[in-house]
């Protein structure tokens, strides 16, 4: 039988992603994350945004995952319905 420390996770066995999703949430959207949502949401993939803006993939997707974060948001769909929720595009 566990005890009663044992139901309930250690701060280090949270996964670091997590830890980070909740530091995040309610932050307001950087003017950077605000366009790459607005690009988002004309439907534009990771690529196209990378290629307008001059950037990588990867930061593209590092600004992604900072607004899934931010909106307590997992996926794109769920950004675009969050953001138009609040106004944001």
């Amino acid at each position: 039988m566990r005890g009663p420390r044992e139901l309930f996770p250690t701060p280090n066995s949270v996964p670091s992603a997590v830890r980070r999703r909740l530091s995040l949430s309610g932050k307001p959207l950087t003017p950077t994350e605000l366009e790459i949502l607005r690009w988002a949401s004309e439907g534009k993939t990771v690529w196209e945004i990378s290629q307008i803006r001059a950037t990588s993939e990867a930061t593209v997707k590092f600004h992604l995952r900072n607004i899934y974060g931010k909106l307590g948001v997992t996926n794109r769909v769920q950004a675009m319905n969050e953001a138009a929720r609040q106004g944001l595009c």
